[in-house]
C-alpha cells in the first residue's frame, strides 16, 4: 500500500508520535519540526526531515520503505550524502527507516555496515513495536496498516469508539478521522472513498454527539455553577477542603436539588435549539420527552426565555 503521503501528514501533525515510535521522550518533539524535503541533482524526495531548533540536537531522516528494493540503501544513503553536501547541516544526524516486516529489510549494505554497527541508522519494523506504543493515540492508526483485510475494520471501529474519550480535542479527532479514512482507501482500493465513509458514518455520528454533549454540558455547567453553589449545605460547604474535596465530590451530587439536576437538562435543550439540532437528537440527548422540548423551543421564540 502507499504510504508517503500518509506518513507526511502523520508526522507534521504528530510529530511526538516520531520520537515514540523511536523509543525516546516524546517532549523532544517540541524543539523539531517536521518537513518533507527535496534535494535537487536528482530529484531526491525525503519522506521526511525531522530539523531540531538547536544546533546541539540530532538532525534525523526519515524513511517508510513499503515496498520491496534490493537497491534501497544505496539510494537513500545517497540521498543523505547529497543533502548533506546541499544543506551543509551543523547537526549530527541519524537515519531511521520503518518497514512493515523484517522481510521487506535488504539487510545490512557492506558500503555501510559503520552506519549499521553505530546505531547512526535505525531500523524498525511495524510487526516488531512493543505492543503498548500501539494501545495509544496516534500510533494506534498504523495497526491498519498491518492489519490483515479481515481484520482492518475492527481495528478501525476500535479507533473511532476510543475517540472521545482518548483524544477531547476536536479538531484532532477530524485530523484522527481523515488519516484513518485515507489509510482505508489505501488498504482497501476495491472500496471508493464514498463507501467508506458510508461505513464509518455511524460510528462518527455517535463521536460527534458525545463531543457535542461536552461542548454543551460546559456551557450549561457556566451557567449553572452559582446556582448549584447556593444549593449545597452549609455543613458541606464547610467540610469542603482541598484535602477532601474529591471524597466529597459525591456528596455534593447528593445534595443538589432534583430542581436544580433538572434544570441542566432544559438549559441543555435550549442550547441545543439556538443551535437548530433536531427535536429528535435534543430529546436523544437530554432524556427529555420531544413535546417538552416543542414547548420550550415555541416558549423561546415568544421571548419568555
Amino acid at each position: 500500500m502507499k504510504t508517503d503521503s500518509f506518513f507526511h501528514r502523520f508526522f507534521g501533525e504528530f510529530l511526538e508520535a516520531f520520537f515514540t515510535l523511536i523509543g525516546e521522550d516524546e517532549q523532544k518533539a517540541k524543539r523539531y519540526e517536521f518537513t518533507s524535503v527535496e534535494v535537487k541533482e536528482q530529484a531526491f524526495r525525503f519522506d521526511g526531515v525531522v530539523q531540531p531548533v538547536a544546533r546541539e540536537d540530532c538532525l534525523y531522516f526519515f524513511e517508510a520503505q513499503f515496498k520491496p528494493e534490493d537497491d534501497f540503501y544505496l539510494r537513500f544513503f545517497g540521498e543523505v550524502a547529497v543533502y548533506l553536501r546541499q544543506k551543509k547541516p551543523a547537526n549530527v544526524w541519524r537515519a531511521v527507516v520503518l518497514f512493515p516486516t523484517e522481510a521487506f529489510d535488504p539487510g545490512i549494505h557492506p558500503h555501510y555496515q559503520e552506519f549499521f554497527e553505530s546505531g547512526r541508522i535505525c531500523r524498525l519494523y511495524l510487526t516488531g513495536i512493543p505492543e503498548e506504543r500501539l494501545e495509544k493515540f496516534p500510533l494506534n492508526l498504523l495497526r491498519i496498516i498491518i492489519d490483515s483485510d479481515e481484520k482492518v475494520l475492527a481495528s478501525a471501529e476500535k479507533i473511532i469508539r476510543q475517540l472521545p474519550e482518548q483524544v477531547p480535542d476536536a479538531r484532532t479527532q477530524e485530523v484522527i478521522v481523515e488519516l484513518l479514512i485515507n489509510l482505508l482507501l489505501s488498504k482497501l482500493p476495491q472500496m471508493s472513498r464514498k463507501e467508506i465513509e458510508k461505513m464509518v458514518e455511524p460510528l462518527l455520528s455517535d463521536v460527534k454527539k458525545s463531543r457535542f454533549y461536552q461542548e454543551v454540558a460546559e456551557e450549561v455547567a457556566q451557567e449553572l455553577r452559582p446556582k448549584i453553589a447556593q444549593e449545597l449545605t452549609p455543613k458541606i460547604a464547610q467540610e469542603l477542603t482541598p484535602k477532601i474535596a474529591q471524597e466529597l465530590t459525591p456528596k455534593i451530587a447528593q445534595e443538589l436539588t432534583p430542581k436544580i439536576a433538572q434544570e441542566s437538562k432544559y438549559e441543555i435543550a435550549k442550547v441545543m435549539l439556538k443551535k437548530n439540532f433536531t427535536i429528535e437528537l435534543i430529546a436523544e440527548i437530554t432524556g427529555l420527552p420531544q413535546d417538552e422540548i416543542l414547548a420550550l423551543s415555541q416558549q423561546m421564540a415568544d421571548g419568555k426565555h
